[in-house]
């Protein structure tokens, strides 16, 4: 399969981590437009740190795929030469999409959405401010949509608004609606659980947490991956928190090099919103203070801590690149052409 993928204009982890999964698939050709550049191995060192997230983990390891043909797009789409267009981050490609909403007609289109906000394009108040744009054309009538922060919020009106906020779950949910979450590179999950430490690493999200926590910074830690990981792969808990968000990369850096994730709140988390399979007392903890935390952790035997984190490491193992993508082509297959699912 051929695959156009129109790339976000700004970094976008849910954009940069399916693209590096459908990468590592045999037989799929995905052609980025423009060339994201920050996912290459090649983007200037220079630019690195001024990444956000300093580009740990999801950026800078692709290489250029050979023959990769970029020119002429628009006449290899009217031509119907790509198996799947996916516009990786309609939030920033809306403008691409509405210039060729008549020539897209009868294409095969994903739209992914890694957007923090539970709102779904173009029903935001972003748009809604500006008459000029209520009529542009919407892409959820023949696409399929891949949300990551899908919630009771993510409907396709804006009548919804007026229901009680207990209420929109009841809502039925969009047939074209699919969950999306962030992945980690395969080779950036460790093999076997390391020897541990200590209990914590020094970067901790919570700031409650990390008052209990000496040396501990809520801020940028370390100047390198490297630093940042073999950090985590001496401690036996990471801290990760709802920030603006659910989902984030950082779940799957600490499940990935070996660490119990230890989740704030997370049974408030909706259940068709990202990260999905962490289940508490299996794979992960959850807690509500850190008072509630570190008596938890105090209790826990050894045998128990060793489930989780190991339970922690196979969650990262489902949840790489290559998983991932295989998983949206799943989904793609069955949405698109059910009798081939």
């Amino acid at each position: 399969m051929r695959i156009l993928f129109i790339s976000p204009s700004h970094v976008d982890y849910l954009a940069a981590t399916l693209l590096h999964g459908l990468r590592t698939q045999s037989g799929i050709e995905a052609i980025d437009v423009p060339r994201y550049d920050v996912i290459y191995s090649d983007y200037p060192m220079a630019q690195r740190r001024l990444v956000y997230g300093r580009g740990f983990t999801a950026f800078f390891g692709c290489e250029e795929e050979a023959m990769c043909r970029r020119e002429q797009i628009d006449q290899r789409i009217a031509r119907n030469e790509f198996g799947l267009i996916i516009i990786a981050s309609i939030w920033s490609s809306w403008t691409w999409f509405a210039a060729r909403s008549h020539s897209l007609r009868g294409q095969k289109i994903a739209v992914l959405d890694g957007a923090d906000t539970p709102q779904v394009y173009p029903y935001a108040g972003l748009w809604l401010r500006h008459p000029r744009r209520w009529l542009l054309p919407n892409v959820h009538s023949n696409s399929l949509y891949f949300k990551r922060e899908w919630t009771a919020d993510s409907q396709f009106n804006l009548w919804h608004k007026l229901l009680p906020r207990s209420w929109r779950s009841l809502l039925p949910l969009a047939g074209h609606l699919r969950p999306l979450s962030f992945s980690i590179p395969e080779g950036k999950v460790i093999k076997a659980l390391p020897v541990k430490a200590k209990d914590f690493p020094r970067h901790i999200v919570d700031a409650e947490v990390a008052d209990h926590v000496p040396s501990s910074s809520t801020t940028y830690a370390f100047a390198s991956e490297e630093e940042y990981y073999a950090d985590l792969q001496v401690s036996r808990f990471g801290i990760t928190t709802k920030r603006s968000g659910w989902d984030c990369l950082r779940h799957y850096e600490i499940a990935a090099n070996g660490c119990v994730p230890c989740f704030r709140d997370f049974e408030q988390k909706p259940v068709t919103c990202a990260p999905h399979g962490l289940v508490p007392g299996v794979n992960c903890l959850s807690y509500g203070s850190a008072e509630e935390l570190l008596g938890v952790i105090r209790k826990l035997r050894v045998d128990q801590y060793h489930s989780l984190a190991e339970g922690a490491l196979q969650w990262a193992r489902s949840n790489t690149t290559k998983q991932r993508a295989q998983q949206f082509l799943a989904e793609v297959t069955k949405g698109f052409d059910p009798a081939l699912s």
